[in-house]
């Protein structure tokens, strides 16, 4: 996958991207004041690009827990002389600009920015702008605002629901023609616990479809989670949340301040994510509605003659199995699986239908069957499903069905 970044080209593959971050402000939480001079700034840029980022995001208002609101003139006083500054020393690096602002980011990006990154989630006005200029949207997800956002946060289901916010996002800007970029807003209007969650599960919001951006970097998680560790000595805490989720493939741009050593970090899970081997397909192979008796039950009563069992088995096959030739060797005989079933629910000898289930399970799973010549290649079994129904004992209370059910791995 491209995007169109100003006049440059953003390509999606085996690493993630690395977005350096070029705050101009005097009061961000990491970096506040050492590149709030447009000297300082383009430097520093300078030294970005050396290091390998792919793109470079530049803030002119900080957005750090309790952080007051920059106006308009202030926030292009800041941020205009410093894009227009960058743009002319042809980098080849595309830019970004990190606002909230729709006239903000109309004025960054006439200067020379070619992308939006949004803390506020991309509103309709900026989706407009963006439009306008054919630029990508980064919609960032924050519960509130900086000043308040981290005052009590609460969700019922803190994935589910950014999920859920961030794909309207997404839909929104497709509306318009704008392709957006989403980000969970790590340690924006989220509890240590929150922000976990979502790191652990970011496979869920891959679902949307969507690049997906992620902004660890230094953040104040990192001093909870880790004891007390200040700023300037999170890289480290950084560089391992980065690579769980570089190396699951759940992040597309890395956002951080921190370019050169991220670069490694992205370059190194770039090259073995390509040296994976695909993913050979699952067989499985299936034997159900197996007809079986059995003196099973919990009473005295119910064990006083054979009831009716119903047996269904689903065998998963190994990946080497998957890749076998077309011989029955290489496979597993369902009539073996219907004989096994049989077998063993004729030993008489259950009082609970989940114990006889998992008995059956066993038996295929780690028994070759005694019977001479068998087929079967017992040891290519992934895994198997056992299903055992009682017709009768269904049909005595007016259920549809009762019965037990067991997933095993040999």
């Amino acid at each position: 996958m491209e995007l169109a970044c100003g006049g440059h080209s953003l390509a999606f593959g085996d690493r993630p991207l690395v977005m350096g971050v070029l705050n101009v402000t005097p009061d961000s939480f990491s970096d506040g004041g050492l590149f709030n001079r447009p000297d300082k700034a383009l430097e520093h840029a300078r030294r970005m690009a050396a290091e390998g980022a792919d793109l470079i995001d530049i803030g002119a208002e900080s957005t750090r827990p309790g952080a007051e609101p920059v106006s308009l003139e202030d926030e292009l006083a800041r941020l205009l002389p410093v894009i227009e500054g960058i743009a002319a020393l042809d980098l080849g690096v595309p830019l970004s600009v990190d606002t909230a602002k729709p006239e903000a980011a109309d004025r960054a990006l006439i200067a020379g920015a070619g992308m939006v990154n949004d803390v506020s989630g991309a509103s309709e006005a900026m989706l407009e702008v963006a439009a306008r200029h054919g630029a990508p949207v980064i919609a960032m997800h924050m519960r509130g605002e900086p000043r308040t956002m981290q005052k009590e946060p609460r969700y019922d289901d803190v994935v589910a629901e950014i999920h859920d916010y961030l794909a309207e996002r997404v839909a929104a800007g497709r509306d318009l023609g704008v392709d957006v970029l989403v980000d969970p807003g790590i340690g924006f209007g989220k509890t240590l616990e929150h922000n976990l969650d979502l790191l652990a599960n970011l496979r869920e919001l891959r679902r949307i479809g969507a690049p997906l951006v992620l902004g660890t970097s230094r953040k104040s998680f990192l001093d909870r989670l880790l004891g007390g560790v200040p700023v300037e000595e999170r890289l480290s805490g950084t560089l391992a949340v980065n690579a769980w989720a570089a190396a699951l493939g759940t992040a597309d741009v890395l956002r951080v301040h921190d370019v050169g050593p991220h670069r490694q970090l992205a370059e190194s899970i770039g090259a073995l994510r390509a040296r994976r081997r695909s993913s050979a397909p699952r067989r499985r192979v299936l034997a159900r509605g197996i007809a079986c008796r059995s003196r099973i039950g919990v009473t005295a009563a119910e064990r006083a003659k054979p009831q009716e069992l119903v047996v269904d088995i689903d065998v998963t096959l190994t990946a080497q199995a998957a890749r076998a030739r077309d011989r029955l060797g290489e496979t597993v005989d369902y009539a073996e699986l219907a004989a096994i079933a049989q077998a063993v629910a004729d030993r008489n000898e259950y009082r609970l239908v989940e114990t006889l289930a998992e008995s059956i399970a066993a038996t295929v799973g780690r028994e070759r069957p005694k019977a001479a010549g068998g087929s079967t290649p017992w040891n290519r079994i992934e895994s198997l499903r056992v299903r055992v129904t009682k017709p009768g004992a269904a049909r005595e209370i007016g259920a549809a069905e009762v019965g037990a059910e067991i997933d095993w791995r040999p």
